[in-house]
């Protein structure tokens, strides 16, 4: 029967798709564990816990005398005085009593370190990784600003502290068609009138300028496939980290002749974000 390839699932800002052929989890075993989810990291740790204890209770039960106080060939017992040699706790009620005892023990004790060491550090970095902060609009609009037709996107900080030296960075999914007739997809970047804020603390409209005769506007109203992505990275003032994040943007999620709901409003002197119409948009001239 022919080895059926390994499959990878890819997402990103609603991007989705699929690796074929892609490598082993266990040839990057760290990022395999980085990428699980809280319940199956849980469970792995769990698993590879009880596993290491079972296999030196099941040794400490083959070598009868070697523990004290431990039922000679009691699986219960030696399961437990494993579980208290890995983690280095020692109550002392049952202790090595032979050499070989000992010498199991010692092994024990060394796999113990790294154990907890390994799972330590893991939790730590699953902790402390960067977590989505921005708010990205689920759609864009087309409308016009100062006179010019203009694609339009939005973002928002989600924490209490700014987002400094944010930069943002559009691009459309371009099918060109090559001399000898193959066609092949690229990312092209989208200029935008300001691709760079020195500080994101509520909402940033990212624009970008239309030209009336644009192949965006003509791919649009087309029926091939159709991408804008929008990412968007900065420094948290807070953690001191690299916060990065992404949306794409198919042809159903583009308006056109929009215009989004204004969601900064000033009052008391205090500058207010209503994130409840973040995603609202109405079509060009009517009230918001």
């Amino acid at each position: 029967m022919a080895h059926k390839p390994r499959q990878q699932n890819v997402q990103f800002g609603g991007f989705q798709a699929v690796k074929t052929g892609t490598p082993s989890p266990f040839a990057d075993i760290y990022y395999w564990v980085m990428e699980m989810r809280w319940p199956t990291f849980i469970g792995l740790s769990s698993g590879v816990f009880l596993t290491i204890n079972l296999l030196f209770g099941a040794l400490y039960a083959l070598c009868p005398g070697a523990i004290y106080n431990a039922a000679p060939g009691s699986l219960v017992d030696g399961f437990f005085f494993s579980v208290d040699t890995l983690a280095t706790v020692g109550y002392g009620v049952m202790a090595p009593a032979t050499r070989l005892g000992h010498a199991i023990a010692a092994v024990e004790v060394l796999i113990g370190l790294f154990f907890s060491a390994t799972m330590t550090g893991l939790i730590f970095a699953r902790f402390s990784r960067p977590r989505q902060s921005l708010l990205f609009s689920r759609i864009a609009v087309i409308g016009r600003l100062e006179g010019r037709r203009a694609l339009m996107l939005r973002v928002a900080m989600m924490r209490s502290r700014p987002l400094a030296d944010a930069a943002a960075q559009l691009s459309w999914l371009e099918s060109v068609e090559t001399d000898d007739h193959r066609t092949f997809r690229r990312l092209t970047p989208l200029p935008l009138i300001r691709d760079r804020n020195p500080t994101l603390g509520l909402s940033w409209t990212v624009v970008h300028l239309l030209d009336d005769d644009s192949p965006l506007l003509d791919a649009l109203a087309g029926e091939g496939r159709f991408m804008i992505t929008l990412t968007v990275s900065g420094l948290d003032t807070l953690l001191a980290t690299q916060s990065t994040g992404g949306m794409r943007y198919r042809r159903e999620d583009v308006l056109v002749d929009h215009e989004f709901v204004d969601v900064v409003s000033e009052e008391a002197g205090m500058l207010r974000l209503d994130l409840r119409r973040f995603h609202d948009a109405v079509p060009i001239g009517r009230a918001t």
